[in-house]
């Protein structure tokens, strides 16, 4: 849908839609996962240290403030916030306290870093390129979630693997969780360096060259498909220009690119290297030719598709990090209380053009109609919109380097919303 500047008094309230998720995906959302990160602001002045028993251990009830998009049960990430208060809204109340990230081995090329969220996609979704993906949801459990998994999955087994060392890293699970470090992640150890980072302010972002581009963003579940003229600085250009070496062959294997509120998505190298093939235009599928029962397309402003006629060829399709939308600022992102979503666009999204172009269809939940056309949902069209990264505030470059802990992006992450700040690290970023 179209985006407009709007104060935060008039900002739209974003409607829910109901989701259809496969069935492997449903089970293990509501089994093991309460989301991808934190929805909710940082700012944790507001909460009580842990009750005293020594181990920074309370059994109070807290409920986590964790990403909602997969409309999960969250019992698990409940339980570990109950019995952890104090880390309300920071990075282990997050997907990533009991899932495995790290690399995954294609058949061919180098080794791909897969965070958290995708990592467990992959047993939704399997990548026939990937060799040793998840094959069952406990697969996707690192050493920490597998230990609470094996205790009973409840506030008592949280307790009860407090003193345990989960990743073998000589640090106790309680001792890691007081320090924000993950327990189930061996290279996450308290006294370890935060990793380098640089700071990309707007003036900066915008001297860049810039890169614009008209494509479909073909949704997946959503009601509407949209075609957008974007603006902003291709991924390459803006990493190349704080010296980071893309070249193949070299360290860094791609980027995981990251929301305040947690959600991740991960592009490999040749996605940021070369151009994707050209998009195509197809017109005429609004709801003002079509009807509103059967109309599910949204189109800019007519001058960016002035002559486009049936099929015809969008050019010049790249990974860009957008900072403009159909000639204005996207609505900076904030949290919509209504879902614990992410509403608005900017100030920066990661613009995703398709792999395999093709005509827009219907969102899965929209699906079959009485339309009597070819437009209904398809699972093998290319549904790209579900990776543009809405309110991007940092990027990783894969793999991180060894002896440095990563950026915490949930402690003070809808700051850098408000700056137009982007924080870049990992791979190639140097102290």
């Amino acid at each position: 849908m179209k985006e407009k500047n709007l104060k935060p008094s008039a900002k739209r309230v974003w409607k829910l839609f109901p989701l259809l998720i496969l069935a492997g995906f449903l089970v293990f959302t509501l089994e093991f996962c309460g989301g991808p990160g934190s929805a909710g602001h940082s700012d944790n002045s507001s909460l009580q240290a842990p009750a005293g028993n020594g181990m920074g251990i309370s059994s109070s009830g807290v409920t986590s403030r964790s990403y909602n998009g997969h409309h999960a049960d969250k019992f698990d990430i409940n339980n570990f916030v109950s019995v952890y208060p104090g880390k309300v809204g920071t990075r282990l109340d997050d997907c990533q306290t009991c899932h495995y990230q790290g690399n995954v081995t294609p058949k061919t090329g180098p080794l791909l870093y897969k965070n958290a969220c995708d990592y467990c996609h992959l047993y939704v979704h399997p990548d026939p390129n990937i060799t040793d993906g998840p094959t069952s949801i406990p697969a996707t459990l690192n050493s920490y979630g597998k230990d609470y998994d094996d205790a009973g999955r409840s506030k008592s087994a949280v307790r009860n693997i407090a003193g345990t060392d989960s990743d073998g890293d000589t640090y106790t699970n309680v001792k890691e969780i007081k320090a924000l470090r993950y327990p189930g992640d061996p290279n996450s150890k308290p006294g370890q360096p935060w990793a380098p980072v640089k700071v990309l302010h707007w003036k900066k972002i915008r001297s860049l060259a810039s890169s614009a581009h008209l494509q479909l963003s073909n949704a997946n579940k959503q009601p509407y498909d949209e075609y957008a003229y974007y603006k902003g600085v291709k991924i390459q250009k803006l990493l190349t220009a704080i010296g980071v070496n893309l070249a193949p062959g070299t360290t860094v294997t791609g980027i995981t690119v990251i929301a305040p509120d947690g959600f991740t998505k991960d592009f490999t190298l040749d996605q940021i290297n070369n151009k994707f093939p050209d998009g195509l235009f197809y017109p005429g599928l609004n709801t003002g030719t079509l009807g509103p029962d059967c109309g599910f397309v949204e189109y800019p402003p007519s001058q960016y598709t002035t002559g486009l006629g049936w099929g015809a060829s969008l050019p010049d399709q790249w990974l860009i990090l957008a900072y403009q939308r159909d000639g204005a600022r996207m609505e900076p992102s904030y949290l919509d209380s209504a879902n614990n979503r992410i509403a608005g666009e900017g100030p920066y999204r990661i613009i995703v053009p398709q792999t395999t172009p093709g005509t827009p269809d219907r969102g899965l939940s929209y699906s079959p109609t009485a339309c009597g056309d070819s437009y209904d949902y398809l699972g093998s069209k290319d549904h790209n919109a579900g990776a543009m990264v809405k309110g991007v505030i940092a990027i990783r470059i894969n793999p991180m380097p060894e002896g440095y802990e990563q950026f915490d992006y949930q402690n003070g992450g809808w700051a850098y919303i408000d700056a137009k700040e982007l924080i870049i690290y990992g791979q190639g970023i140097n102290p």
